[in-house]
């Protein structure tokens, strides 16, 4: 007898109110997640996972609301999280970040980022990578992280990540989350050699998939044209 597998759960924090019902009621209605907390402030959400409540993935709002009115930063609510629970996956929704605190978020406190901007198709496959332990970034994150690290002297960066103007232009084409055709179109190459210097690009960085190439440009600190 096959078993269902298990539900993801889900501990949700925004302090928008329709944002964080919607999703609330669209998380439910996946096949798979569940929703066993959702808070408008971290100090709300700090006293459940005190008082015991087991979650899988914690979805972290940048900016929160305390709940005596003053603001707070989701990265801080997340080390909070953390302290109490070391191996907690967080995957931070947001409307945007500055650079800065995308290299903190994604580097430093090993969170995900998912843009509000991104189509919530890809936020359940955003869920569930994080949940299996990956770090998942959003498109437009990943580019402002490249952008950051590409503001360093190059001479910081690793002999193997200097590119080729091509495939710095791809590399920038699939960050965006374009498709080869997509950016066959845009640099006006076949698609056959869009895959072509895919297959030098990973080959470059040892990686093997699209998802392994954005993680490594983003902690490599390639740079993009």
């Amino acid at each position: 007898m096959n078993q269902e597998p298990q539900r993801i759960e889900i501990l949700l924090i925004d302090d928008h109110t329709l944002f964080r019902e919607g999703l609330r009621r669209m998380l439910e209605s996946e096949t798979g997640l569940g929703v066993c907390g959702d808070f408008a402030t971290a100090d709300k959400a700090l006293a459940a996972v005190r008082a015991g409540l087991a979650f899988d993935v914690a979805l972290v709002d940048y900016d929160l609301m305390e709940a005596s009115g003053r603001r707070t930063n989701g990265l801080d609510l997340i080390e909070q999280i953390r302290a109490l629970r070391s191996g907690a996956h967080v995957l931070i929704v947001t409307g945007g970040m500055e650079s800065g605190e995308l290299v903190r978020a994604v580097q430093e406190l090993n969170a995900g980022v998912f843009f509000k901007a991104e189509p919530t198709a890809a936020l359940k496959l955003a869920i569930l990578r994080t949940a299996q332990g990956e770090r998942w970034v959003s498109s437009g994150a990943a580019l402002k992280l490249v952008a950051a690290h590409g503001a360093e002297d190059s001479s910081s960066r690793p002999a193997h990540g200097l590119l080729t103007e091509r495939e710095s232009r791809v590399l920038r084409g699939v960050l965006e989350g374009e498709s080869n055709k997509e950016i066959g179109t845009r640099l006006d190459m076949s698609e056959s050699a869009v895959k072509a210097v895919l297959q030098r690009l990973f080959e470059k960085t040892g990686v093997r998939t699209r998802s392994q190439l954005v993680r490594y440009a983003i902690e490599s600190q390639v740079e993009t044209r």
